[in-house]
């Protein structure tokens, strides 16, 4: 009766033998697998090699507060001590509350922009042969007008007379009149455009011509083959007498 009772069928032995294996990985997975854990009391009890209390600071009135080693405390003390005495004998404007790196001193304005000798009464330069720092030695003129003079006498390629000056942009009647005396004017040495070779965008560029002035230039060019002289272009009706009086001295045939 009680073999019966304790007789297994082949696959109820392979299940028993398998629940058994499974409840036994149960208890050794909880044993390997939960962590080690100390009471309160003990960390408490543990010390550090400095003799500090594992897990916290060494407190002095405040929690979590650290303190500094004290060499390093000395030497912050000595160094705001410093600060503090020179800051008390500064004047009162001078006085700051922080400390400040110095800074370089700026470079005097005379060193950025020297300023420029000026020619005495009497002294007369060629006005196209000159540059901007002749120009800035004349009284009146300084170093943005000076370079609109020149701006402007090279892209006529020089002036023929004085009183182009007038035309420079910001030009007026009494610095004209000031600067006028120490200056001379030689149509010898302007710079002419070859009207037969010269292309649209040369003339174009020319103050005294406009696009369809060069354009009809162009134009007439290639009909006659070659102009000869300013005359030629009286025909055209893109001209007035008074285009024809300036440009003179700055079309060469």
């Amino acid at each position: 009766m009680w073999k019966d009772f304790f007789y297994f069928s082949k696959r109820e032995r392979q299940g028993i033998l398998i629940l058994i294996v499974f409840i036994a990985g149960i208890f050794v997975g909880k044993f390997l697998f939960t962590p080690k854990t100390q009471s309160i009391a003990e960390n408490e009890g543990t010390k550090d090699v400095n003799g500090n209390e594992n897990g916290a600071f060494k407190t002095s009135g405040k929690e979590n507060s650290v303190d500094m080693p004290t060499s390093v405390s000395t030497s912050v003390q000595r160094k705001n001590s410093d600060y503090m005495t020179r800051n008390q004998n500064l004047p009162p404007e001078k006085r700051t509350y922080y400390q400040q790196a110095e800074k370089p001193a700026a470079p005097s304005q005379t060193v950025l922009y020297p300023k420029a000798e000026k020619f005495a009464e009497g002294v007369v330069i060629e006005l196209n042969v000159s540059d901007t720092t002749q120009l800035m030695k004349i009284p009146g003129i300084g170093p943005a007008f000076a370079r609109r003079i020149t701006g402007f006498g090279k892209s006529l390629g020089g002036f023929y007379r004085l009183e182009q000056l007038q035309e420079v942009y910001g030009m007026y009647e009494e610095l004209y009149e000031q600067i006028a005396p120490y200056l001379r004017v030689d149509p010898n040495v302007i710079v002419a455009i070859p009207v037969n070779t010269a292309s649209l965008d040369k003339m174009k560029a020319h103050p005294y011509l406009n696009f369809y002035q060069a354009k009809a230039i162009i134009e007439m060019r290639k009909k006659k083959g070659r102009l000869e002289n300013i005359s030629e272009l009286r025909l055209l009706e893109e001209f007035t007498e008074a285009d024809f009086e300036r440009l003179a001295y700055y079309l060469a045939f």
